[in-house]
């Protein structure tokens, strides 16, 4: 269970900020996408704006796209996250080309798909993909530093990320991928969680971003 913190530290505000700044907005067939530079990991944000499954309009998961930045930008990673209107669900629509476009960022490195839930009883959940060996050295970290920070923490349950996710399209490639769901509360910037959630998530991506580096 997080214990409430009266002050957000600086470095976590100074890590939002780094999240906060433009990327490089870049067209698409369904919608733009916004990618920042980077290499020895991928943190991607596909459900940062509005978007459209089978033709329903779904909830935005403001908040994933700022993360998602703010983590690759303190390790030297890359970022992708959706921008603008969107006629599709990159977690959805099978050869989206947002998958194709985080695909080529990857470059072989490991990817974190980020994305929100609603609060089921833990605070992260970790999908491992329909290929979990490709989410090995990935998974662990996320949970270890997530349980050490307080949070509650969850592997393939509620979500798996199996099907047309994001991760699932990345693994059946062989790239290595997982997916992270964090609750609503974890993004709010007036909610304990947040700086909770944020410093777990940036120590656990230093440790993947460093497993790909001594690979190298």
């Amino acid at each position: 269970m997080i214990v409430a913190r009266p002050d957000v530290p600086a470095e976590i505000i100074a890590l939002r900020e780094l999240g906060a700044g433009p990327g490089t907005v870049e067209p698409g067939p369904t919608g733009a996408w916004e990618t920042t530079p980077g290499a020895g990991a991928v943190l991607s944000a596909p459900h940062e704006v509005l978007h459209v499954r089978d033709g329903v309009a779904k909830q935005a998961e403001r908040g994933t796209g700022r993360l998602a930045f703010a983590l690759a930008r303190a390790v030297g990673g890359a970022g992708i996250r959706t921008h603008g209107p969107q006629n599709g669900d990159p977690n959805w629509d099978a050869g989206h080309p947002y998958t194709a476009r985080l695909a080529e960022l990857a470059a072989g490195a490991p990817v974190v798909d980020l994305h929100i839930m609603k609060d089921r009883g833990v605070e992260l959940c970790v999908g491992l993909g329909p290929h979990p060996e490709l989410a090995d050295g990935l998974w662990q970290p996320l949970v270890e530093e997530a349980v050490a920070a307080g949070m509650r923490a969850a592997v393939n349950w509620p979500f798996a990320a199996r099907g047309r996710t994001v991760t699932a399209a990345l693994q059946r490639q062989g790239l290595r991928a997982v997916q992270v769901e964090l609750t609503w509360d974890c993004l709010n910037p007036s909610h304990p969680s947040m700086p909770v959630a944020y410093a777990a998530m940036l120590q656990a991506v230093h440790r993947i971003a460093a497993v790909r580096a001594d690979a190298g």
